[in-house]
């Protein structure tokens, strides 16, 4: 498999603005000032709330139109009330925020146009640098399926995710599934918080608040153990205390599976499995690329990749994010209103209770990277060794808001 990431500097992203008249240049007068924040190793959401302790800015005012990588340089706009906005540069350790101009209202998720992507590609074996100008070919040519990439699903620990427990009616799995499953992005006080509360779960009055040393647990818990409440009530203050962000990062996690399945289930029936290149991902997977085997040349392989793009035409251009709108059923593919239709009066009642909301947008069911070069490969000088050498090559390209770069690189190299 290989491998991105080595340095933030290898995966550089940069949000292209939202369409014309959305954002003034140099406007400093309109109700919403737009900053440029660059940033390097940081998550966004999770930079916004530095930020917000540093100069004073509610964490509630932001304005973003994408969520960016932590491991990665990026570039993006975004938004703040005009009487919370520095008249300055603001900078700290891996970010800055610059004056852009102004905005009429606040940036929202999907309004830039996409995103341009520079990507450094290491440990390429030799099979796969000959086979690169093909598949980029072959991806010009057909386009790739606009799977949500396992990013999305970063919320998952031990197959589930939280909002898959919400939607089924389990309030506590879901909070258990937050506060004690152990993830590669755990930093020691989280591990030894969620390691504490496994141990305790069957009897969280015995906890001591003082032994938890992550704040956001910390709070969460003590909603939890308030005896004023009853211990539905309890349960229920305690998801409240979750970050709203992040309860919504679990049902868009949750929207984003069933999605994926939907679209596998339409590739699975349109193509036979020799054409299809089967990735696993874990939640959310596995993802399929129909791709013209190794093997075939000339016209025969022109022949097979025009019938493969073909194939791709007749499946439905778009597909409507899930929801429980009963009044969106029939408009659903046939494959979601099965997944839909099977969710108990239990977890349409928690729903409801908890007061989720869930967005219904249509998502392209295939995307076209668009200006997509590769770097003619060259030796990896941090992999391999004389007896079996690697490469490393640099591709770039553009991708619509909400598509993944990872999906491109998995079409390309694995």
């Amino acid at each position: 498999m290989v491998k991105i990431r080595t340095t933030p500097e290898e995966f550089q992203v940069e949000e292209q603005p939202p369409h014309p008249g959305l954002i003034t240049e140099d406007d400093t007068k309109l109700p919403f000032a737009v900053f440029e924040l660059t940033k390097t190793g940081w998550e966004t959401q999770a930079l916004l709330s530095v930020i917000s302790k540093k100069i004073g800015i509610p964490v509630s005012s932001w304005g973003i139109s994408g969520l960016k990588d932590k491991r990665s340089v990026t570039s993006q706009l975004i938004t703040i009330p005009r009487n919370y906005a520095p008249k300055n540069k603001v900078h700290g350790s891996g970010w800055s925020m610059t004056p852009f101009g102004g905005a009429e209202r606040p940036l929202k998720s999907g309004d830039h146009r996409g995103n341009r992507f520079t990507i450094t590609v290491r440990d390429i074996v030799h099979r796969d640098v000959q086979l690169l100008p093909s598949r980029i070919a072959q991806v010009k040519s057909v386009g790739i399926p606009n799977w949500f990439d396992s990013q999305r699903f970063g919320s998952a620990s031990g197959g589930f995710l939280p909002g898959q427990m919400l939607i089924s009616g389990d309030l506590e799995g879901a909070m258990r599934l937050h506060l004690t499953s152990p993830q590669p992005s755990d930093r020691s006080s989280r591990r030894r918080d969620k390691k504490r509360l496994r141990l305790l779960w069957s009897n969280l009055d015995e906890l001591e608040l003082e032994s938890i040393q992550y704040k956001p647990f910390k709070e969460i818990l003590r909603a939890w153990k308030d005896k004023s409440n009853t211990p539905h009530e309890a349960m229920i203050a305690a998801y409240s205390a979750v970050p709203r962000s992040l309860r919504g990062l679990w049902i868009s996690a949750w929207q984003s599976e069933i999605w994926n399945g939907v679209l596998r289930d339409i590739i699975l029936s349109s193509y036979p499995d020799h054409l299809l290149r089967c990735i696993e991902i874990g939640v959310g997977g596995p993802l399929l690329y129909p791709r013209a085997p190794v093997g075939r040349r000339g016209r025969a392989k022109r022949s097979l990749i025009e019938n493969i793009a073909q194939t791709l035409n007749t499946i439905p251009q778009v597909l409507e994010m899930p929801t429980l709108d009963e009044t969106r059923i029939g408009h659903m593919h046939p494959s979601m209103q099965e997944r839909i239709t099977s969710i108990s009066r239990e977890g349409h009642q928690m729903v409801k209770s908890l007061g989720i909301k869930m967005s219904n947008h249509e998502r392209n069911t295939v995307v076209f990277p668009t200006d997509l070069e590769a770097s003619v490969p060259i030796l990896d000088d941090l992999n391999g060794s004389s007896k079996h050498k690697r490469w490393k090559c640099t591709l770039s390209f553009d991708l619509p808001s909400g598509s993944y770069a990872t999906n491109v690189v998995k079409r390309l190299f694995q």
